[in-house]
């Protein structure tokens, strides 16, 4: 080797530890070099171009600038080229997240995997905790029908509605002392939650159905004529009449109130009406059981 190569070559060395120190301005040599130490700076040159290449590409991915495309034919960057895939699938998840899929979750990423995964299940434990309590403060728990606060909101809302004309029906279940007093309150429990599946079963799924407390319930039948609530009332008595048919314990007696009314009309005042309505029936299925030598227990 002569004395110039060997100059050249100690030139390279030094660009070689620019380099390493992050400069990757060109490379340049003192003089022409031979075709060897040419080629050797040529490499020199390709390494500190590919270095700022994936520099640069590094520092997006630091700033969080996912959209920056990774530079073609640049071996150095395949694992940061992998990174950024697994950080734009990351946000894309994310995204799902906060739009209230909280069935994702993260494998490619080892610990943050796990740390990610255990934030998910956490969010959908206070989901599942809040959904159940909206469900518990909407709900009787001995039927799971609505209650009382529930059915009080949903007549306002169908009131200020287009659903019209509404049908309002209270139910009053008969007997339900006689049956505490002789069978016991379990038993008395397993009688309102069979009226409650009863009339449940009579109406539509989007009819409102409450427990108002005690043996009385409420129903609410939007785009309900009277004639069709009437029909409503057939169904309650033909499932009642199948229950005793079979029942050797005890009967299901259910007084039964209705009022309709159009747009414009007063919910408040229909359920006032529907009410006495389903007294004046329980009074009557009284007087007839007591004159029929069967009085009401």
């Amino acid at each position: 080797m002569n004395e110039r190569d060997s100059h050249l070559l100690r030139e390279l060395a030094q660009e070689v530890e620019r380099v390493a120190r992050g400069d990757f301005s060109p490379v340049r040599l003192s003089t022409v070099p031979s075709p060897e130490v040419a080629a050797l700076a040529d490499e020199i040159s390709m390494l500190s171009d590919s270095l700022a290449e994936t520099r640069e590409f590094i520092f997006a991915l630091s700033q969080g600038r996912l959209d920056v495309d990774p530079p073609p034919r640049n071996r150095l960057i395949a694992p940061f080229k992998q990174l950024q895939a697994n950080l734009r699938h990351l946000t894309w998840q994310t995204q799902q997240i906060a739009a209230g899929d909280l069935n994702q979750r993260v494998d490619f990423m080892g610990e943050f995997s796990v740390a990610f995964n255990s934030l998910i299940q956490s969010l959908l434990e206070k989901r599942l905790a809040e959904e159940k309590l909206r469900y518990l403060s909407n709900h009787d728990p001995l039927t799971d029908l609505y209650n009382r606060g529930y059915f009080t909101e949903e007549l306002e809302r169908v009131e200020r509605g287009r659903r019209f004309p509404v049908s309002i029906m209270m139910a009053d279940l008969d007997g339900l002392k006689g049956v505490n007093d002789t069978l016991g309150h379990a038993a008395g429990d397993r009688l309102i939650r069979q009226a409650a599946q009863l009339i449940r079963h009579a109406v539509r799924g989007d009819d409102v159905v409450a427990r108002m407390g005690g043996d009385e319930f409420a129903v609410i039948l939007p785009n309900t004529d009277a004639d069709t609530a009437s029909k409503v009332c057939d169904r309650i008595r033909k499932g009642e009449a199948a229950f005793n048919l079979e029942s050797s314990s005890y009967v299901i007696g259910i007084s039964i109130g209705i009022d309709t009314v159009d747009r414009g009309g007063s919910l408040t005042e229909a359920l006032k009406r529907a009410d006495e309505n389903m007294y004046r029936e329980k009074f009557a299925r009284k007087k007839k059981q007591e004159s029929a030598g069967r009085p009401d227990s």
